[in-house]
């Protein structure tokens, strides 16, 4: 009888997971991913539908694609995890499994700051985008709520990618531009090398950086942190604050901060052993990046995994904790790799290098989304 794998999470580390299974294992196992949404998003592509590089519909596939690979597709809200009976409800009704694949990311929260906006959603895309067709020239300042959020140097990357918009509009020398963050330089997580690189970037384009701001309050018109300090802005372009899934974060498997307690070597759960959780929903609980490219590695590994319980052997590559993440700032890129076994570890920081720089380098951006498209979909 074949084996029934559940996925929840129709994003990344979903889509990428059942195409492994059914790779590796295929009629073996009937594999079914679960989301709410008819559609794969990728959300790595919402700042260019910001400043006007795709629109929404070329960034998603729908997801009842999957099918063509034999992979079955349910649209539906997930609404509790059940694992003592290894069921899962759902608005469409209760499904079962042998294994189940946990991958339903990071939820935004409420943003603390009226009128905000920030180009980690659909909605927040079109708005910033909105703000550029209407300016003439303000006081622009990018920011972050709080420190776990998906895809750490995007903000960064707006803040890069507007200073590039304002020029091409004649509207930079009438424009300023600042950024504030937790961390007290920027990326300082991925430790010098890399920090030095933004740092120098930021320098050229003119953003200002404030660095250990941890946000307090905000409105009318200005940011305060906890220390005192000010900024004030016209446009605010903030980073919601993010928590792990409230489905996964309001049942059995949530541990402290409603992440997940897994094993930092194979993501199984430490309390029930057919399941796995994998990306956002875990990663910072475990000194991982809450990043795509994380999240694709322990996809493919995850899948082996399972091939390895069901075939005796594991067949695959060892999981992967590099990340290699082009950040675009419109006019320049720069393409880090960051080895983040000594974190996974608990041993300290990444090793981080800059493997390449240059405009040229944000063509493997692009050339990556149509690869990403066109192998799962």
């Amino acid at each position: 009888m074949r084996k029934k794998v559940l996925i929840l999470g129709g994003g990344s580390g979903g889509v990428i997971t059942a195409n492994k299974l059914v790779e590796i294992l295929g009629n073996q196992v009937e594999v079914t991913v679960v989301d709410r949404n008819a559609e794969h998003t990728f959300i790595a592509a919402y700042p260019w539908v910001a400043f006007g590089l795709r629109e929404i519909e070329q960034i998603r596939r729908p997801l009842v694609a999957l099918q063509k690979k034999g992979i079955h597709f349910l649209q539906a809200e997930v609404q509790e995890l059940q694992p003592d009976r290894n069921a899962v409800q759902t608005d469409r009704g209760e499904l079962t499994y042998d294994y189940l694949v946990v991958s339903l990311g990071a939820e935004p929260l409420a943003y603390p700051v009226e009128g905000a906006q920030a180009p980690w959603s659909e909605e927040g895309a079109l708005a910033l985008r909105a703000w550029l067709k209407e300016s003439k020239g303000e006081r622009w300042v990018v920011g972050v709520s709080s420190p776990y959020y998906p895809c750490p140097p995007a903000p960064f990357e707006v803040a890069g990618q507007l200073d590039f918009a304002l020029r091409v509009k004649g509207l930079r020398s009438r424009s300023s531009i600042a950024i504030f963050h937790v961390n007290p330089a920027p990326l300082a997580g991925m430790g010098p090398v890399i920090s030095h690189a933004i740092s120098k970037i930021l320098d050229r384009k003119g953003v200002e950086f404030h660095g250990s701001f941890e946000l307090a309050e905000g409105g009318d018109g200005v940011v305060k942190a906890a220390d005192g300090r000010t900024l004030e802005y016209d446009r605010l372009i903030l980073v919601p604050p993010f928590a792990p899934n409230k489905v996964v974060r309001e049942s059995p498997l949530a541990g402290p901060g409603g992440f997940p307690e897994v094993s930092p070597e194979t993501f199984r759960s430490l309390q029930y052993e057919n399941i796995f959780v994998i990306g956002d929903t875990v990663n910072p609980g475990l000194n991982l990046p809450p990043a795509g490219v994380v999240v694709h590695y322990q996809g493919e590994y995850v899948a082996g995994v399972i091939a390895a319980d069901l075939r005796g052997a594991y067949i695959g590559e060892p999981f992967n904790p590099v990340a290699m993440c082009i950040m675009d700032f419109g006019d320049d890129a720069v393409l880090p790799e960051c080895d983040f076994s000594d974190m996974l570890a608990g041993r300290g920081m990444p090793s981080c290098g800059v493997m390449a720089r240059g405009r040229s380098v944000r063509i493997a951006k692009m050339l990556f989304e149509s690869m990403f498209f066109a192998t799962l979909f």
